[in-house]
């Protein structure tokens, strides 16, 4: 059990954490906190593991509510202390891991950072509070493609869709179930019956879609050509054009057009 400790934290002889739990700092939310900081002061205190052997602090959790109290030119900042000793990512998840908004992929990193550490995952499924299934449901994530790990990362596809395309292995195929899960709303369900569609036509799903792309990539090399029937020139077909006449007009062109061949003129 890690043991904390409540203290006014100098800023100067604090780090910023070696690895954060978050992938990302939204600029506009740190400007709301500054904003919420200046006017309310610090309603939670930040989380510390120190001091080490040099004396200073690393973040372990509310490295946010840190930059905003620099931000605001703050000498100290309430905290919470636990001794240096404790692995930084046992305890960063001690406190922060149940109240802090990760997504799924920021949580399947945590816990690969504790299996590096060469725990078990029942005994990380005990710290998390949360069950095996759970745990291992996170560790999987991280083995997907990296366009469905953005997806759930997003909150923009769920992660039973997500596990789903997993098993698509083409990837432009699964883009595009991605685009029309997008498009659809598609449930998880909905998938699971792309998926079996695709398991069992995965040969001629993959042939023909490849052989489109080849055809679309080749289509500047394509030209139909024709034969004017004015001016006898020969002509891409993409220069043409499509006239509905009556019988009386056409021999009225003919007339015209063989005119045009005796007087040695052609006609545009």
């Amino acid at each position: 059990m890690i043991q904390w400790q409540d203290a006014e934290a100098n800023l100067a002889q604090i780090d910023e954490p070696t690895t954060a739990l978050r992938e990302a700092i939204d600029p506009e939310a740190l400007g709301a906190l500054i904003d919420d900081m200046a006017g309310n002061g610090l309603l939670q205190p930040i989380g510390l593991r120190g001091p080490s052997p040099a004396g200073r602090y690393e973040t372990v959790w509310g490295h946010r509510r840190l930059l905003a109290a620099r931000a605001l030119g703050w000498l100290t900042i309430p905290a919470r202390i636990c001794d240096w000793s404790n692995p930084p990512t046992l305890a960063r998840l001690a406190e922060n891991f149940h109240r802090t908004d990760l997504n799924p992929r920021e949580e399947a990193k945590a816990i690969a950072a504790l299996r590096a550490d060469g725990r078990p995952l029942v005994e990380i499924a005990r710290l998390l509070r949360r069950s095996v299934s759970w745990t291992e449901s996170r560790v999987e994530l991280l083995k997907w493609p990296e366009d469905l790990q953005e997806e759930v990362a997003r909150g923009t596809l769920s992660l039973r869709a997500a596990a789903l395309l997993a098993e698509i292995d083409h990837a432009e195929y699964r883009h595009d179930l991605i685009d029309e899960a997008h498009r659809t709303g598609a449930s998880a369900a909905t998938i699971g019956v792309w998926l079996a569609h695709y398991a069992a036509d995965r040969e001629r799903i993959i042939t023909n879609r490849e052989t489109v792309k080849e055809i679309l990539e080749r289509r500047e090399s394509f030209r139909v050509m024709f034969k004017c029937e004015c001016c006898e020139e020969e002509e891409d077909s993409q220069n043409s054009v499509l006239l509905r006449v009556c019988t009386r007009c056409a021999r009225t062109l003919e007339d015209e057009k063989r005119s045009s061949s005796h007087t040695g003129t052609g006609t545009n």
